[in-house]
């Protein structure tokens, strides 16, 4: 998945919003079973991509400010979206 369909274009009518909103909550991995023992297991992956900056903003519009330090977590239907300084 490339950066810009994660990153998208924001309203700049009045001005970049200052970052990104996260979006949904962290999957979790589902267990089920007896006496504690994993009978099934459903993982939800995650990936991670860094968001490259330009004068402290990203290619969709929004201002991050500096250093150029910032990533995405995100799943592959973007239901989780997480906005992470390294």
């Amino acid at each position: 998945m490339k950066i810009s369909q994660i990153v998208t274009e924001v309203n700049c009518k009045y001005g970049a919003p200052m970052g990104r909103p996260n979006i949904g909550k962290p999957p979790i991995t589902i267990t089920s079973g007896n006496d504690c023992r994993i009978v099934k297991s459903n993982q939800i992956k995650t990936y991670i991509k860094r968001v490259n900056l330009i004068d402290g903003y990203d290619i969709g519009g929004a201002y991050w400010g500096m250093p150029n330090n910032l990533y995405v977590m995100f799943t592959k239907d973007l239901s989780y979206l997480e906005y992470i300084r390294k």
